[in-house]
């Protein structure tokens, strides 16, 4: 009997002596590896952190005009460690705020690091909404009103594409940037200067840690810390060239689709050709800024990006296209580099040209008549330059393209810019598996064909022939200024690339062009003008039936200051449409009255 009761006393002692070993280890694990997380909860458990969102810094013209700021608002946030009853609260948040049970329910994953930090649901709320979250407190437990500043974007579609827009910060660079202080909820640059100078922009967020009973009543203050504004930038922009370029754009667009062009937008470039600094980058159709800054939901993205003719896309950077006639420069300074012409050859404009029995005509089917190469380029002849093609070849014509810049980024800090293409006989071979065919040539010696560029590489062949071949690369900041207002850095010009050619190159192409603004193509648009211009036109065939509009210049050509491209997607010929728009940039860069003009000639 004392031998089966001693037995069951010795299982009952091994198991209390596993229990409480069981108990001892795990003592141990929680004191020797799991102290910190615990020693972190508790810490949470009677502390709040109230954040101070710091703004982001101020963007001004060059000028010192503001053209991007803060503004005050209020935000829906939640408190993690306080939201109790998240299957009742979250569906009446959804109905006040208009947010998706779903999207709040994944804004709050990953809050259990920081429990007591405020996780935003809704941006930029109005009075309404916040009488209905407070009179519903006692429902909404976790649920604060937090003022925050919100990104303003002065005059709204101005300069949009260069600008960009905040939006919340994606999954990937949260867990990047997670130790710099970054929330998983907050807003970042996502495109334009926005995102590339995001670093200088964004501040430092402040907050005061609070002392809090178990029902979350504050019981003293812990601490305060002061949001640190981010960086100032002064731009190169000028808002006022920026604003005039833009309407000049706007009206150009409709009154070709008013003459029955299809006119899908465009783009204009305007550079300081002295230092490379952007003072005019436009692109239409734009988009206002303002709706990304408080957040904007999946509905309005999606009818953001299904709108017709792409908002979104800068074009000025981001699509390429044809260079059409301006492709002419290219062709007339290989052609005279290489001495395969002159500036003294005459040729004859029949308005056909004729290789190997195949008819390749020219804009004016009649004919233009005897010229010599600057005033093929004047009047834009395209038998001429069909020649000058036929002497170069393919590869050579490539050559000097590259040497120009085309087919190359242009290194602008901005991104999604395109490099375009310059086509070579090896490029077709490899990219259609067949050869090049003599009659290509011709073509793309008059800028058709297979070349593509962006408005900006345009902008920079005007730029190399108003400098005698210095390019600058494109620069969109000049300065970046401390939180006070003080220079915190001063950018410098950067020589892009050097083109080489003999002055008496150069001194040929500009005579072309002067004449193309005093004689030829682009008379008619620049006529009483006061300052000389030179420049170029150009009307790209897309084989849709349509035509792309370019027109590109520089002014004032004793002394050069200002490069200007102009293109108008499927608005007719160079100097019925960019031409006009051109002129308009340069009336308000010289402060110089509009009035209406004559009719331009059709070119081109």
């Amino acid at each position: 009997m004392w031998d089966e009761k001693s037995r069951r006393i010795g299982i009952l002692a091994l198991i209390a002596a596993g229990i409480v070993g069981v108990l001892v280890l795990r003592l141990v694990w929680m004191q020797l590896f799991q102290g910190g997380q615990y020693k972190k909860i508790a810490e949470q458990n009677r502390t709040r952190q109230i954040t101070d969102q710091a703004p982001r810094g101020t963007i001004y013209d060059r000028n010192g005009a503001v053209i991007v700021a803060n503004r005050p608002s209020f935000a829906i946030s939640i408190i993690p460690g306080e939201y109790t009853n998240p299957p009742e609260t979250t569906p009446l948040l959804a109905a006040i705020t208009g947010v998706p049970a779903d999207e709040i329910e994944q804004l709050l994953k990953g809050s259990e690091d920081s429990l007591y930090t405020p996780v935003r649901i809704k941006r930029d709320i109005d009075a309404a909404m916040i009488a209905q979250v407070e009179e519903r407190q006692d429902y909404l437990p976790g649920v604060i009103i937090e003022a925050i500043p919100v990104r303003q974007y002065m005059y709204k579609e101005l300069a949009a594409h260069v600008l960009g827009f905040v939006g919340s910060i994606g999954a990937e660079e949260y867990v990047r940037r997670k130790s710099q202080g970054v929330s998983a909820t907050d807003l970042v640059g996502k495109d334009g200067l926005e995102r590339e100078w995001e670093d200088a922009l964004r501040g430092t967020d402040g907050g005061l840690k609070l002392e809090v009973n178990a029902g979350g009543e504050e019981v003293r203050s812990l601490g305060d810390q002061a949001a640190v504004p981010g960086k100032g930038l002064v731009l190169t922009l000028d808002a006022n060239l920026q604003k005039a370029a833009e309407e000049a754009l706007t009206v150009q667009v409709a009154a070709s689709r008013q003459q029955g062009a299809p006119a899908k937008g465009g783009a204009i470039v305007a550079l300081d050709v002295k230092t490379g600094g952007v003072l005019v980058m436009a692109s239409n159709p734009a988009f206002d800024p303002n709706v990304f800054a408080g957040g904007i939901s999946s509905r309005e993205w999606n009818k953001l990006i299904a709108t017709a003719n792409t908002p979104l896309n800068n074009r000025a950077i981001q699509n390429t296209y044809p260079p059409a006639s301006v492709f002419k420069i290219v062709t007339l300074a290989a052609a005279l580099e290489m001495n395969l012409t002159t500036p003294g050859e005459i040729f004859d404009d029949r308005g056909v040209y004729v290789l190997n029995g195949w008819s390749f005509y020219g804009w004016d089917t009649k004919g233009l008549g005897k010229l010599t190469v600057s005033g093929a380029l004047a009047w834009s002849s395209d038998p001429v330059f069909y020649e000058l093609g036929r002497r170069l070849g393919a590869d050579n014509l490539a050559s000097y393209a590259l040497t120009f810049g085309l087919g190359q980024k242009t290194g602008i800090k901005l991104a999604g810019e395109q490099k375009g293409i310059v086509p070579t006989t090896a490029w077709k071979q490899a990219t259609y598996g067949e050869g090049w065919y003599p009659g290509e040539t011709l073509i793309a010696a008059i800028g058709q064909g297979y070349y593509l560029v962006t408005p900006l590489q345009q902008a920079l062949l005007a730029m190399a022939v108003a400098t005698g071949g210095v390019v600058y690369k494109p620069m969109l900041v000049d300065k970046v200024l401390t939180p006070e207002g003080n220079l915190a850095d001063k950018l410098q010009p950067e020589i892009l690339r050097t083109i080489y050619l003999r002055p008496e190159v150069w001194e040929t192409i500009r005579e072309g062009m002067i004449a193309v603004a005093a004689s030829g193509t682009g008379a008619a648009t620049f006529k009483g003008f006061p300052q000389t211009v030179a420049g170029k036109s150009g009307s790209a065939e897309t084989g849709r039936s349509t035509t792309h509009s370019w027109f590109v210049c520089y002014a004032p050509v004793e002394k050069p200051e200002i490069a200007v491209a102009v293109f108008v997607e499927d608005g007719g010929e160079g100097s019925m449409a960019a031409a006009p728009v051109a002129r308009r940039v340069l009336e308000s860069y010289f402060s110089i009255p509009g009035k209406t003009l004559p009719p331009p000639v059709k070119t081109d």
